[in-house]
């Protein structure tokens, strides 16, 4: 919650009109029993002067976390992709999968925005901006495992996605893609990317249904002048069943300096685009669903 403070002075006489001194604004964090933040109700600011000061405290916010997230990330100092040979392939598989899990087992996320049935949280922490996405679809877990670990159809869903090639099959459960997205790079050239995705089942009870990307090197693709090669260190989903017919999908990021722009911007409520992709991604997976059970039953 933010606060603002108006500081004011007066001459002896009060009738004296008052000058302005100064301005702050500041947040508030309420805490529950358990210390962890707790979330004001849905508000809805009143019109005119109420109206401007929600944009300007929407601003304020993407403002501190461009500052924190941007202006000060050492990230681009080194390249976050790693070189992918066949003689590390165990190595980075094991750890793409692994630190997706461990970024989904950090605790103090903290909800954002709410939108219908799709809730966004954000995680600061170690100098990196972090977001998940989750919804509750009615779909299997197994379903959704299938249909969200083929990028080749993200592009039905995301409108970030124009394409992904396969390039190379490394086992059944990992791939490496060329991806080239369409949001265009402060070049003004369209970004892509090359991306190892695993996918892993559950090996308990309780446990999701994994699939986790991160970008690696691979000689066959090197970066073109065509485009600006992006890069993901760690995102991916989670799914798990909540029931026989209902699953709970999240989609969890580990924001790059090339993407924290479009992060900040929504986290601060100047953009509802994470949930209008999500609601798209329920649409798929609904309209889909049918005919991933009938192929997975043809393969049987």
């Amino acid at each position: 919650m933010e606060v603002g403070v108006c500081a004011e002075a007066y001459g002896q006489e009060m009738s004296i009109s008052c000058r302005h001194i100064n301005s702050a604004f500041m947040t508030f964090v309420v805490l529950d029993q358990e210390g962890r933040p707790r979330s004001l109700p849905m508000l809805a600011p009143e019109q005119g002067d109420g109206e401007r000061r929600y944009r300007e405290a929407s601003a304020r916010k993407k403002i501190r976390l461009d500052r924190k997230y941007v202006v000060s990330c050492k990230q681009t100092e080194v390249p976050l992709s790693v070189p992918w040979d066949q003689s590390n392939k165990v190595y980075l598989s094991y750890n793409n999968v692994s630190a997706l899990k461990m970024l989904v087992a950090k605790a103090n996320w903290a909800l954002a925005r709410e939108k219908e049935k799709v809730q966004m949280y954000t995680l600061e922490e170690d100098k990196f901006l972090s977001f998940r996405i989750e919804m509750s679809v009615r779909i299997t877990a197994c379903q959704a495992f299938s249909l969200l670990s083929d990028l080749r159809r993200r592009h039905e869903w995301d409108s970030h996605y124009l394409s992904a090639e396969l390039v190379q099959q490394v086992d059944d459960d990992d791939m490496i893609y060329h991806v080239v997205s369409q949001t265009l790079s402060s070049e003004n050239k369209l970004q892509d990317f090359v991306i190892l995705a695993s996918r892993r089942k559950p090996c308990s009870k309780g446990d999701p249904y994994v699939v986790a990307f991160r970008s690696v090197t691979l000689p066959t693709h090197p970066a073109t002048a065509d485009f600006t090669r992006g890069e993901t260190i760690c995102s991916g989903f989670c799914i798990w069943p909540e029931s026989e017919e209902m699953s709970k999908v999240a989609y969890y990021n580990q924001a790059t300096p090339g993407y924290l722009n479009y992060v900040t911007t929504n986290v601060a409520g100047l953009s509802s685009a994470f949930c209008a992709t999500f609601e798209a991604c329920e649409k798929f997976l609904l309209k889909n669903k049918e005919d991933d059970l009938i192929v997975r039953l043809q393969n049987l």
